[in-house]
């Protein structure tokens, strides 16, 4: 991760357009980005992994820093959490 400095702002997601526009409020400054396909990705992903909507934001260079480590699967991890409950059954740690 990285430390905060004077460059580095939280901002709040608002809306996206239908032009790739994402609109969001850092203080009481409201931002207007267009971002490509691979940074919608992005985007998409951090939402998700953050559950809010809360984007830090880099002032000085007007980029986003975004969190697109993609979250353990859901299915992935229930089956492991099975295979643990069987290994209990059958005396394993």
């Amino acid at each position: 991760m990285f430390l905060f400095n004077n460059n580095y702002e939280v901002g709040v997601f608002k809306r996206l357009s239908d032009n790739n526009e994402l609109v969001f409020e850092v203080g009481q400054e409201e931002y207007n980005l267009t971002l490509n396909d691979e940074e919608m990705a992005d985007l998409e992903q951090h939402l998700m992994n953050q559950e809010n909507l809360l984007i830090p934001f880099n002032k000085s260079t007007k980029q986003l820093i975004l969190d697109t480590q993609p979250n353990y699967d859901e299915e992935e991890m229930e089956e492991l959490m099975n295979i643990s409950v069987g290994a209990e059954y059958h005396g394993e740690d």
